[in-house]
């Protein structure tokens, strides 16, 4: 074989390996978009540890909306996980919020080290006040 052969030959093997990998990738980015759809960015933002709150019900257009579960978050493999409020049932983030009402959430990151999640208790039926103590700052949202 001649030495243009081999160079025409590697210069197509490499363009045909590129494109192919620039394919893939947008494939890829196409998936988690089509999985996730709003909450796409949401492993962007969040770290482990973060609490997620949902809403299962919520009031007409303009009232506060009620967040009356949470969980708490686990990034693993490039994917965002939820952790039940007991720390029982692990489910993925879209299968997770997907429970509430219309997939609104809100992720918090916890500031002061004496805050303890696990002892925080609905008050008239929500964790509401949570979101605006100042033990925990605010991360991101979705609705």
């Amino acid at each position: 074989m001649s030495k243009t052969l081999k160079i025409i030959l590697g210069v197509l093997v490499t363009a045909l390996v590129t494109i192919f990998g620039i394919i893939m990738f947008g494939l890829n980015l196409m998936d988690e978009e089509d999985r996730y759809g709003d909450l796409v960015y949401f492993n962007q933002k969040v770290e482990d540890g973060d609490i997620i709150f949902r809403c299962k019900h919520s009031g007409e257009l303009g009232q506060t909306t009620e967040f009356n579960e949470y969980g708490l978050i686990e990034k693993s493999l490039n994917k965002v996980y939820v952790w039940d409020n007991q720390n029982t049932i692990k489910q993925e983030l879209y299968d997770w919020a997907g429970k509430g009402n219309g997939e609104r959430v809100k992720v918090f990151r916890i500031k002061k080290s004496d805050f303890d999640i696990n002892q925080a208790k609905l008050k008239n039926g929500t964790y509401n006040y949570l979101m605006n103590s100042n033990k925990m700052e605010f991360v991101t949202e979705n609705y």
